[in-house]
């Protein structure tokens, strides 16, 4: 496969004014459809540092950097104003970038890696993969590893960037004809709301309830926990460091656990005997000491950690079921669901799953796939037969006569 199989490094257009940003939008304003992909570094920092930006639209190819321009909301406005469609891979990143600017995504996404999901296993697949896959293309990878916050970019920096942007609209055609052959476009479309409902929920909730071993802490523990948190997630923004430098979470549950606002009883905690302690003791103190005071109305309650029966046995039965529903369907079981997507099914037809968890195998499409079918087994209104001179695919599904 050939190797150099992207533009020539000077054939792009390099954005580094608020002049140069403003007369790329105003190009692309014109097009129907942006390529868009990021060059980021998330190491040791508090939020990812963006370093690059890069743009395909028809024949423009552009790279824009972010350290020179510094204020690219004009930029973030365009890609969401609903008149064009982004395409990207992977698509979580470069949302959180665009969601914190302006707190808005795309309504017009289109993800190359979610879209292969839908008309094969392969999912979830880089890029390079993909590219190799549908277009017969080889990305070069000496600068994955890249330190992109240094200027100026090398040449090779410059081909490396613009090509994960270059290909981009064209793979997203094959895929779109691929949907449209299977008649999965819907299918795509419905999975793309569900999945930019997910990150913008997940980009706006404080994430002190995801931290482990919080389920046996009472109400007046989470709130120290919570205080805590909070505190911790201030101090690491200040200084942009990861939270868990400023204090790990172990630390967070068991400072939460022991419930003192006591400096010295606090640094007897194993772990805090550290050099900063003299600075950050009176701050974690007073978070406790904070969440203290608090009336028990405004404590924290317990989230809702539903149990029911596991039906463990039973739920690899019928998983490896959807897997062979999705092998003969050419779709990524991975997309589908998982084991603890089937428990909830079976918990929901034994009546053991709690009202207010709803299966996600018994909506939208996911039940047109294999949700019917799954609710058959439970029910016995179909079988299963093993085919022995099958092995790859070994099991036939047999609908019961009188099962209507």
């Amino acid at each position: 496969m050939p190797s150099n199989v992207f533009p020539d490094v000077m054939s792009h257009h390099y954005i580094s004014t608020i002049n140069d940003l403003q007369n790329l939008l105003r190009q692309l304003r014109d097009i129907p459809v942006i390529a868009y992909d990021t060059e980021f570094i998330s190491e040791n920092r508090y939020y990812p540092q963006l370093c690059l930006i890069q743009i395909a639209a028809g024949d423009i190819q552009a790279l824009i950097d972010p350290f020179s321009i510094g204020n690219l909301q004009a930029f973030w406005e365009l890609l969401c104003d609903g008149q064009r469609e982004i395409v990207v891979h992977a698509c979580r990143s470069e949302m959180e970038f665009c969601y914190r600017a302006i707190r808005r995504l795309p309504s017009k996404l289109f993800d190359v890696q979610v879209a292969t999901g839908f008309i094969c296993n392969d999912y979830p697949a880089g890029y390079g993969t993909l590219l190799e896959r549908f277009l017969k293309i080889s990305l070069p990878k000496a600068e994955s590893r890249t330190v992109w916050n240094k200027r100026p970019l090398t040449a090779l920096q410059i081909e490396y960037a613009l090509g994960d942007v270059h290909h981009l609209e064209q793979l997203s055609q094959i895929l779109k004809q691929r949907l449209a052959d299977k008649q999965r476009l819907g299918w795509y479309a419905d999975e793309m709301e569900r999945i930019k409902q997910r990150l913008q929920l997940s980009f706006e909730t404080p994430r002190w309830r995801s931290l482990p071993k919080i389920s046996a802490l009472k109400p007046r523990e989470l709130a120290i926990l919570r205080e805590i948190w909070f505190w911790r997630e201030n101090v690491a923004k200040k200084r942009d460091l990861p939270p868990s430098r400023i204090l790990r979470d172990d630390l967070v549950v068991e400072l939460a656990r022991r419930g003192t606002s006591d400096e010295k009883r606090i640094a007897a905690v194993r772990g805090m005997q550290r050099s900063d302690a003299p600075r950050i003791l009176p701050e974690i103190a007073a978070a406790v000491n904070h969440a203290l005071t608090l009336s028990p109305e405004d404590y924290p309650l317990p989230s809702n950690r539903f149990s029911f029966p596991q039906y463990s046995v039973m739920a690899q039965l019928l998983y490896a079921a959807l897997c062979s529903i999705c092998r003969r369907n050419n779709i990524s079981p991975q997309l589908v669901g998982g084991v603890g997507d089937i428990r909830e099914l079976i918990a929901a037809e034994f009546g053991t799953l709690p009202p207010e968890i709803v299966p996600i195998l018994l909506n939208g499409w996911r039940s047109e796939l294999v949700g019917s079918l799954l609710d058959d087994l439970i029910n016995g209104r179909t079988t299963v037969q093993i085919k022995r001179n099958t092995p790859e695919d070994p099991l036939n599904f047999i609908k019961r006569i009188g099962s209507d």
